[in-house]
């Protein structure tokens, strides 16, 4: 019996993956200029929702249907470490990465989601960041180019 109560037990931890720990980073930003100097900094979930929160209801080539994203701004976040760049590489968990116009970033709310419809992003949903550009909103966006803005699974940001 014993046996099968710890063989339950490794099953269903396999099966679920952790809870994110709060006060856990899920973003580190680096580039020169920023952050008040030191180079870096890193964000938990809960200060980026700190953050103004914009909200961007679009489609994505990976989705299904339109789908409310809620996370701050690129362009403001990239004005609050004070980081002026060209162009910023955004690197997924699996080290996919893309660099991002800073430009189409301040001329359209390019965001960080963190949510979802109202739920927070995970590893299985393109989480714990997606950059979502607002496809439905601008047409002319939804484009293969655009497309490979769009990084899941975001985690690191530099500017380049």
């Amino acid at each position: 019996m014993r046996i099968l109560i710890h063989t339950l037990l490794l099953l269903v931890s396999l099966a679920c993956p952790p809870l994110l720990a709060a006060d856990a980073p899920i973003l580190s930003v680096s580039g020169a200029g920023c952050c008040g100097g030191s180079g870096s900094q890193t964000f938990t979930l809960a200060q980026l929702d700190a953050l103004p929160q914009t909200t961007v209801v679009t489609t994505t080539p990976w989705t299904e249907g339109e789908h409310s994203y809620q996370g701050v701004r690129l362009s403001a976040l990239l004005a609050k470490l004070g980081i002026h760049s060209k162009t910023v590489k955004v690197t997924a968990l699996n080290d996919y990465w893309s660099s991002l116009p800073v430009a189409e970033a301040e001329q359209y709310p390019v965001i960080l989601a963190t949510r979802q419809d109202g739920k927070v992003l995970t590893r299985r949903n393109k989480g714990p960041i997606f950059i979502i550009y607002p496809l439905s909103q601008f047409p002319d966006l939804d484009q293969e180019r655009t497309h490979s803005f769009m990084v899941w699974q975001a985690v690191r940001i530099d500017a380049e």
